[in-house]
């Protein structure tokens, strides 16, 4: 095993995450210099030492073919954005639309329901136009789906509004996740099966944890300004700055 190659992959991906989380914390930029720091050192060290061991945890000569990085990558930024989105939205539907935990869940129900009707028919996709054109389609429905939720959601949204960004966000992933694993599957020697299957997990874990973070710090920083500004905004701000400038 490789116990070495295992350590650095922690240190990386955990240094990685929260750096970002910590992004919009204030006053916390030298601990967020200093994450990212360790994540820069711990990759390198990452890479070193897989092109070095003799069973390496990753191999990297796979991992080098067009084929396979390009399927973790659109894997990735496929269920990263799904459990990215779904995160936000929670926020959303609870504090804004006021809806309870059991209703906030039960709205996401168009999302799995999509996926599992489109799943199959990604697969007969793939084998009728290309693992391409059937990921392409599904990045198609995502960006929709993100385009809708800018447009239509907002304090007063009915459920139809809600409802129809989960349909394109499950459609585009139910499109697109077919593709990205039949990708890695089928561009690695039989030997490393057990890597492309750890890859497809890969997808899933990396990619949600760092679009929940990427989102989460959107979120927090849009949510800190807008209130920053309703704050300096409101009666007794202004009364105190007038006394403030009077004394």
């Amino acid at each position: 095993m490789d116990n070495l190659g295992g350590i650095l992959s922690v240190l990386l991906i955990a240094g990685l995450v929260l750096a970002i989380n910590f992004a919009a914390v204030p006053d916390e930029g030298a601990l967020v210099v200093g994450l990212s720091v360790v994540a820069l050192v711990a990759g390198a060290g990452f890479f070193w030492r897989q092109r070095r061991a003799p069973n390496p945890l990753y191999d990297l000569h796979v991992a080098g073919r067009r084929t396979f990085w390009v399927a973790a990558c659109a894997g990735i930024i496929v269920f990263g954005s799904m459990m990215g989105s779904a995160f936000v939205s929670q926020q959303y539907l609870q504090n804004v639309l006021r809806y309870n935990p059991v209703e906030a869940g039960a709205a996401i129900l168009p999302l799995v329901v999509m996926m599992v009707l489109v799943a199959p028919r990604s697969a007969k996709l793939v084998e009728t136009r290309g693992a391409r054109t059937t990921l392409l389609t599904g990045y198609a429905f995502l960006f929709l789906a993100f385009g809708w939720m800018l447009l239509f959601w907002d304090e007063d949204s009915s459920y139809w509004q809600i409802g129809v960004a989960y349909v394109l966000i499950g459609i585009g992933a139910g499109f697109a996740g077919t593709p990205a694993s039949h990708s890695l599957t089928g561009s690695v020697p039989v030997r490393r099966a057990g890597m492309a299957s750890g890859t497809a997990d890969l997808q899933r874990d990396l990619g949600g944890a760092v679009m929940q973070s990427i989102m989460g710090v959107l979120l927090t920083a849009g949510y800190a300004s807008a209130f920053s500004a309703a704050i300096a905004a409101s009666p007794r701000a202004r009364t105190c700055r007038t006394r403030s400038r009077a004394s």
